[in-house]
């Protein structure tokens, strides 16, 4: 009898042990599920103070130097809270978001230190900022050579058809053929100009930040800055 009551209480304790343990458990994945939301509505806000800011001032902002890598960072940016969003592990999300949110931060607190002090001093980059801003370069040289490839494929293709144009007013010029050939030419033309100026855009961008251009490196900052502080 004694064994017997020993025994049930043995079970007792396992039961109790293993509810306080599964409770833990569940806690820690609240837990886990809550900072994932905050970190996710933080760095969705951030997103969302980049955008206002583009289209602030009837979009002066997107015409400055320092566009392009504000334009890559808000991609990055809104790239990783699709991907997190829809990850099923919701521990490895938040260490992912953990890690943008690290990264915002080294990018924004010497500016931050700056500000609070009044402007007292002459702000400069740190090794942080650098850092961050080549992750953002090698995206935007990463996207350079997709749009190259793009651009000479449509241009291949509107190359060709200028060339059939082209035999085709030579063996009947007749006024539909002329404005047809007309056309594609002025299409590949548009279509030159609006990449070359695209690809000066980004690659001045690239080459400030590698020069360590103050202006631009500043005005990185302080659009970032403005976005986190602005939401």
């Amino acid at each position: 009898m004694l064994g017997h009551a020993r025994l049930v209480l043995a079970w007792a304790f396992i039961a109790v042990q293993s509810g306080t343990a599964l409770k833990t458990e569940v806690l820690r994945a609240a837990e886990v599920e809550d900072a994932f939301v905050a970190l996710h509505v933080k760095l969705h806000s951030t997103v969302a103070g980049l955008r206002e800011q583009f289209n602030n001032n009837n979009g002066e902002l997107r015409k400055a130097p320092v566009s392009p890598l504000l334009v890559e960072f808000q991609r990055g940016l809104e790239r990783l809270l699709s991907d997190t969003m829809h990850m099923k592990d919701k521990r490895a999300a938040l260490a992912e978001l953990r890690s943008a949110d690290a990264s915002l931060q080294r990018l924004i607190s010497s500016y931050s230190a700056w500000e609070a002090s009044h402007r007292s001093y002459k702000l400069s980059a740190d090794s942080g900022i650098f850092e961050e801003l080549g992750k953002t370069t090698t995206s935007l040289e990463t996207l350079l050579s997709k749009m190259n490839k793009a651009f000479q494929a449509k241009k291949r293709r509107h190359e060709k058809r200028l060339k059939e144009l082209k035999k085709l007013v030579s063996a009947s010029a007749t006024k539909s053929n002329m404005n047809a050939l007309q056309r594609e030419e002025e299409l590949l033309n548009k279509l030159t100009k609006k990449h070359s100026n695209q690809v000066a855009k980004i690659s001045t961008a690239v080459d400030a930040v590698s020069n360590k251009d103050p202006k631009i490196l500043f005005a990185f900052m302080r659009a970032v800055h403005d976005a986190t502080v602005n939401d």
